[in-house]
């Protein structure tokens, strides 16, 4: 992992260096000489998504000693994060209000909360307990609760949310850590927490290209300014297929756009759909999970055979799958994860990451319309010139190439994994000093399976945790809520519990 940051010219790595929405920052210099006391335990928690919020708001609700939390946030609004800041009535969360709930034990808190906020923009009078609504509401539902757990935490217990970018971190001579942000500015923390979400995705070809310094391409699908300059009859290429691409489809649909979208992913496989499907019994043993990839697929195979002829929905097959799949993935060894990754991933995450039925119907409308098109195979070419893009790809499973003429180009093939590859300046410099390493997948970043950061072959880092997207090597399953508000509560009883073992061992 380290040696791509010294190693010789790669130019799919120069390509992302350059172009990153993340511009690289350059880090001021740290004065050594400069300490600043801290008079209580300060935990900074880098990100102000759905994991850091959550994070924040069990620290805010269990600490009963003084306690500086520090949330930081290069983009606020607080709580939104990329997921739920959109601005969309049509963006929707694709599972049921009632299992949105903030906390493990209250999985229905965000319906509770739907109740009880009728004078918030945008909540519904009546709305389905078992619908999708839409995700600008939750992002309002996570501020919410935040802020009702900093109104409530204990005296000596303070929140304080940073607006910034951090762009370097170093072990403080004391203990703990020593964050640098973008305008110069610094923040000692005891310990510090990567809540940082999902990456952008890799460069649809990956290798440096004129388009990529254009308006026609977009690499950041969720921009505010992703569909800015589309005309109503202009053709667009999204490239992947999966829950992001139906966001852009069926934005365009509502801001009235009239011309063809292709969406091209290699394997054409596209997310199913929600449907209401019986609960299903648990199959499995959790004491001898499947130890292959085969097995387990046999096994899924037979059960949906059987509940078929029970009248039950595959789906409820595969979601009484779920909480086995952490401890099937982990006792899998390295040579079975990768086998997974090749042959069954696309078509593991389009039936486990499914779509609310609502936006089905616009798809399915607009494909009857000729106005949507999906495609199967592989990116070849992209030239710009003034007018527009003209794009080439290959059939899969064919040499057929078809020729496309559009707009505009945006990248929907999901996110990046490998932090060894995404040059921003914090994780340049988190690698250099062989602070985080990557995953043998690079799925993410390598750690415990309880967060605790992991040095480049090497132990703990001892101050430097982790949870949701960057732990996706570790666990597989670890980037929906159901998983992070676990993880959330859990770490912040392990990060309070240190602390306490702290105080009494000082005392004695």
């Amino acid at each position: 992992m380290r040696a791509g940051l010294s190693g010789g010219p790669n130019p799919a790595a120069q390509t992302t260096r350059e172009l990153s929405h993340h511009e690289p920052t350059r880090t001021p210099k740290v004065s050594m000489s400069v300490e600043f006391p801290t008079p209580t335990k300060t935990i900074a928690i880098i990100g102000g998504g759905f994991s850091g919020c959550a994070l924040a708001t069990h620290l805010l609700r269990d600490a009963t000693t003084p306690l500086r939390i520090v949330l930081i946030e290069r983009k606020p609004p607080f709580g939104g994060g990329v997921a739920y800041g959109t601005k969309s009535p049509d963006h929707l969360l694709n599972v049921p209000a009632s299992k949105m709930g903030f906390t493990p034990d209250a999985p229905d808190d965000f319906v509770r909360w739907l109740r009880e906020s009728r004078d918030v923009e945008g909540v519904p009078e009546t709305f389905d307990e078992e619908g999708f609504l839409p995700r600008r509401l939750y992002g309002a539902y996570i501020a919410s609760r935040l802020n009702e757990a900093e109104a409530e935490a204990a005296d000596g217990v303070e929140l304080v949310r940073r607006e910034g970018e951090v762009v370097d971190m170093e072990e403080a001579v004391q203990g703990g850590a020593r964050l640098v942000f973008a305008d110069g500015s610094e923040l000692l923390a005891d310990e510090v927490v990567l809540a940082l979400g999902n990456l952008p995705g890799a460069y649809p070809i990956p290798r440096p290209l004129p388009i990529y310094r254009t308006s026609r391409y977009v690499h950041v699908p969720w921009r505010a300014d992703a569909l800015g300059g589309i005309g109503p009859e202009d053709e667009v290429l999204l490239v992947g297929q999966g829950l992001t691409a139906t966001d852009l489809i069926v934005e365009l649909d509502r801001r009235g756009h009239r011309g063809t979208i292709h969406a091209l992913s290699r394997n054409g496989v596209r997310p199913q759909v929600h449907h209401p499907a019986e609960v299903y019994p648990n199959f499995l043993d959790p004491q001898s999970p499947p130890q292959t990839v085969r097995e387990l697929l046999r096994r899924v195979r037979r059960e949906v055979r059987a509940a078929a002829q029970r009248g039950i929905d595959w789906r409820g097959v595969l979601d009484s799958l779920r909480p086995h799949s952490q401890a099937i993935w982990q006792a899998w060894p390295l040579e079975e994860r990768s086998r997974f990754m090749r042959y069954v991933r696309p078509f593991w995450e389009a039936h486990r990451h499914r779509i609310a039925p609502q936006l089905a119907e616009v798809l399915a409308r607009m494909e009857a319309e000729g106005r949507l098109k999906f495609h199967a195979g592989r990116l070849q070419t992209l030239d710009v010139d003034a007018s527009g893009v003209d794009a080439v790809f290959r059939r899969r499973g064919s040499i057929q190439h078809v020729a496309l003429r559009v707009a505009k180009v945006i990248n929907c093939t999901g996110p990046r994994t490998d932090y060894s590859k995404f040059q921003h300046p914090l994780f340049i410099h988190l690698l250099a000093r062989g602070l985080i390493d990557h995953d043998p997948l690079a799925l993410g970043i390598n750690a415990r399976p309880t967060g605790e950061v992991l040095r480049y072959r090497g132990d703990e880092v001892g101050w430097l945790f982790t949870l949701g997207a960057p732990l996706k090597g570790v666990l597989w399953e670890t980037g929906a809520v159901r998983e992070i508000r676990e993880q959330a509560r859990a770490l912040a009883r392990r990060l309070l519990a240190s602390e306490a073992n702290a105080t009494a061992g000082g005392e004695v």
